[in-house]
């Protein structure tokens, strides 16, 4: 089964930054929920003992700690959609004053390639990107003709280390999905920094990641 490039989406994109501790007046994370809420899809506010969880009914969600910032959320129109709202809402956290250094603890694409068959995602797998042979596939199938089976891929990425994996997904079984999680354990100087490895993580999932899914796609 040939495989479109144009039904590959990003559907989340989130990201988690270490940092100096600093901090938080309770009243800083209600007062960004008045002031930007409804452009991030934001509308619950929990506190917790060194800081506060922002989140929405659509997957959105901020998280903000003495020492740490997480946000994300669903991208409806793609990675760069989702790019926007995280820079966007994490400048509005740190009030255009970032903290001297930031850590990528970790920095989240999840895709999904619709093979518009409806096994398509587990034949793709099996059959032509692990291209597991009848004596390999009983050895770790035995008789389930059902089996599903994934891949995982460990790579450097510029100056940190990208995670990836490929399964079918269980309730869609017509769609790949893919994870790539980027960390580093050398600090970046800034938000754009950072805004440059989720470009790089897309680029490779866009380039890379789907050239090799599609080398051995069935004619």
């Amino acid at each position: 089964m040939s495989r479109n490039p144009d039904l590959l989406r990003c559907e989340f994109l989130g990201v988690t930054l270490r940092h100096d501790e600093r901090a938080i007046d309770r009243a800083e994370p209600a007062l960004l929920l008045a002031r930007s809420g409804e452009a991030y899809g934001l509308n619950r506010l929990e506190y917790a003992d060194d800081g506060a969880t922002l989140s929405g009914p659509n997957g959105s969600e901020l998280v903000i700690r003495a020492g740490q910032t997480a946000t994300a959320g669903v991208t409806s129109l793609g990675f760069h959609e989702g790019l926007t709202r995280i820079t966007g809402i994490l400048e509005e956290v740190f009030g255009g004053e970032p903290p001297d250094a930031l850590w990528i603890e970790d920095l989240t694409l999840i895709a999904v390639w619709d093979t518009e068959e409806p096994d398509g995602a587990r034949l793709a797998l099996t059959n032509d990107i692990l291209q597991l042979d009848e004596e390999r596939l009983a050895l770790v199938s035995g008789d389930d003709p059902t089996a599903s089976h994934g891949l995982r891929i460990w790579r450097k990425l510029d100056d940190g280390a990208l995670d990836v994996a490929l399964e079918p997904m269980h309730a869609e079984p017509s769609r790949l999905y893919l994870r790539l999680v980027y960390s580093q354990d050398d600090p970046v100087a800034d938000l754009s920094a950072v805004c440059d490895r989720a470009e790089s993580v897309n680029e490779y999932l866009r380039g890379a990641l789907a050239d090799f899914v599609q080398t051995r796609a069935s004619r």
